[in-house]
C-alpha cells in the first residue's frame, strides 16, 4: 500500500461535519452560532479543505430565503412581545421578537454553511475507501456509492452529447422534460455496465487497496481535540 497522502482522513471530516451540526444545534444564541461557524471554517482552512469561492456562492444564495424566514419568524411570535423596542433602520421593533428571529435564521444559515462547506472538501472516494478500511464498510456497498457518485459526471457528459443530437436534429432546443427519458435509459445502461463490472471483479471484504487509508495518529488526534474543545465549549456555555 502506498502511504496516507499529508492531510487529515476524509472520515474525520465526515464525523466532525456532524459533531459541528450538533453544536450549533445546541447553541442557545446567535453569537455563539456565529463562533461555531468561524471555528469549523478555520478548521478547514488550517487543513486546506476549505473552498471559499463555493461558500461565497452558496451565502449569495442563502440571502433571500434567509430575509423571508426572518420576516415569518418576527411575524408569527405576536405572543412574546416584551414591551422593549428597539430603533433599527428607523422601524420600531421588538427587542425579543427582534432577537429570536435573528438567532432562528443565523442559526439555519449557520448549520447550512458547515455541513455545505463539510461536504465540498470531502473526497468521496478517499472517503469510502477509509469507511471500507478503517469501519469494515461492506465493498459491495461502497464501490456502490462510488458508482453513485462518478454517474453524476457521466450523466452530465451523456446530457450535453443529447443536446448536441437534438439541436441537430430539429435545429430548435426542446423543453427539459424531454430530455428525461433519454436520460433514465442511460443512467440505467450505464448502472448495468457498472454491476456488471463489480460482479465480476469479485470484489469482497478482503479485497487490497493501493492506497491506505488508515487511520494514523494524527487523525485521531485531530478528532479528538475537536470532540473534547466541542464537548467543553458546550459546557461552558449551558
Amino acid at each position: 500500500m502506498k502511504p496516507q497522502n499529508k492531510g487529515v482522513n476524509d472520515l474525520v471530516l465526515f464525523l466532525l461535519t456532524f459533531a459541528y451540526t450538533l453544536a450549533v444545534l445546541l447553541a442557545n444564541t446567535y453569537e455563539i452560532c456565529l463562533f461555531w461557524l468561524v471555528l469549523s471554517l478555520l478548521q478547514l482552512q488550517l487543513n486546506g479543505r476549505v473552498q471559499w469561492k463555493y461558500i461565497f456562492y452558496f451565502f449569495l444564495l442563502l440571502m433571500i430565503p434567509s430575509i423571508s424566514l426572518f420576516i415569518t419568524n418576527y411575524l408569527h411570535l405576536r405572543e412574546e412581545v416584551t414591551g422593549i423596542t428597539k430603533n433599527i433602520l428607523g422601524m420600531h421593533l421588538d427587542d425579543y421578537r427582534f432577537r429570536m428571529s435573528l438567532y432562528l435564521v443565523i442559526r439555519a444559515d449557520v448549520l447550512s454553511l458547515i455541513s455545505f462547506s463539510f461536504l465540498t472538501s470531502i473526497r468521496y472516494d478517499r472517503l469510502i475507501y477509509s469507511m471500507i478500511q478503517n469501519l469494515n464498510f461492506p465493498v459491495t456497498w461502497g464501490y456502490a456509492l462510488m458508482v453513485a457518485f462518478n454517474a453524476v459526471s457521466k450523466l452530465k457528459e451523456e446530457f450535453v452529447r443529447i443536446k448536441q443530437a437534438v439541436t441537430m436534429r430539429f435545429n430548435k432546443k426542446p423543453l427539459f422534460l424531454f430530455y428525461i427519458i433519454p436520460l433514465l435509459v442511460s443512467a440505467t445502461r450505464y448502472s448495468q455496465q457498472a454491476a456488471m463490472s463489480i460482479q465480476t471483479r469479485g470484489l469482497n471484504q478482503k479485497k487490497s487497496f493501493i492506497i491506505s487509508e488508515k487511520l494514523i495518529l494524527f487523525d485521531c488526534l485531530i478528532f479528538i481535540i475537536n470532540i473534547l474543545g466541542i464537548l467543553i465549549l458546550l459546557f461552558w456555555y449551558h
